[in-house]
């Protein structure tokens, strides 16, 4: 009887630790605090990402799509400002200071040749992907986009390259433009039918 009691006892302490158990992960679980923001890139790590980033092929359309995830670029804590930036002094906001903005990649072009690249670089992924003009553009504008605490509207319309260059969209390619891709390759053209 006595050793009955026991085994009773020991069950029912094996039972409350793992009762015990699950009511802490519970609680531990539910008290947990939300995710941190991302953090925020220092300049300098921004800056040395879009140079790797440019410097390999395979990440070329990381390099057309990467902006500094902060809000004061100028560091004179009024955030969300328009203001110009790298060795063009393009006009950007400072929540999507983008890479070909401050970061010119050689390999790719400069200036305004540049930001063509990149569009079409984006577009010929995109078009590729979903074989659909439209699509490509709503893909495009949402990797090129600013927040709505930003405007371009007091931008004067020679200095703004969005509208120059990205608010058109993605133009449908001709047969014998081939595609563009992040390495540049284009799809070969069939053979030509013999003459006879």
């Amino acid at each position: 009887m006595k050793s009955q009691v026991t085994l009773e006892t020991i069950i029912m302490l094996v039972v409350l630790l793992v009762l015990a158990g699950v009511m802490i992960t519970l609680i531990l679980t539910t008290l947990k605090p939300p995710a941190s923001p991302e953090k925020v890139l220092s300049k300098q790590e921004f800056l040395s990402q879009c140079e790797n980033y440019c410097n390999d092929p395979e990440k070329t359309a990381e390099y057309c799509r990467l902006y500094w995830n902060g809000n004061d670029w100028n560091e004179n804590k009024i955030p969300y400002e328009t203001i110009p930036v790298g060795a063009y002094n393009w006009y950007a906001c400072e929540d999507r200071v983008y890479c070909f903005l401050v970061k010119p990649c050689d390999r790719l072009g400069s200036g305004l040749d540049l930001l063509k690249r990149c569009k079409d670089i984006l577009c010929g992924i995109y078009l590729d992907k979903y074989g659909d003009v439209n699509l490509a553009t709503a893909h495009l504008l949402k990797d090129i986009s600013f927040s709505n605490k930003c405007s371009f509207s007091s931008i004067p319309p020679e200095e703004n390259w969005y509208d120059k260059i990205f608010k058109e969209g993605c133009q449908a390619l001709t047969p014998n433009q081939g595609t563009i891709s992040s390495t540049t390759s284009t799809i070969p053209q069939p053979p030509s039918p013999p003459e006879g």
